[in-house]
């Protein structure tokens, strides 16, 4: 577990969390703030960071997932493209595109 002196914003506690640290591989809280990790580890590890303005929010057991954010995309090529790729736009069903 890794801390802040910052308090978190966000305690995600009582789950199920992959961590990928072949060290660590598990853990059942994370506290987060200012959108970033700045704790891992069990309950009793994470908990006491918390302050008077944290969110707490218990799990109940549940796995946690990371964002899927894709951060790969073709921006330039999108926009070159645009009038040239099959569009459908206006498109009300799939009968009318058929």
């Amino acid at each position: 577990m890794t801390a802040t002196e910052t308090q978190p914003d966000l305690i995600l506690r009582n789950g199920r969390f992959t961590t990928l640290d072949r060290a660590n591989p598990t853990a059942t809280a994370v506290a987060i703030a200012a959108g970033r990790f700045v704790a891992v580890g069990s309950d009793a590890d994470v908990m006491p960071l918390a302050g008077r303005a944290t969110k707490v929010v218990d799990l109940e057991g549940r796995s946690v997932l990371p964002g899927l954010t894709d951060n790969h995309c073709h921006v330039i090529r999108g926009g070159l493209n645009y009038n040239m790729e099959l569009r459908w736009d206006g498109v009300r069903s799939l009968a009318v595109a058929m």
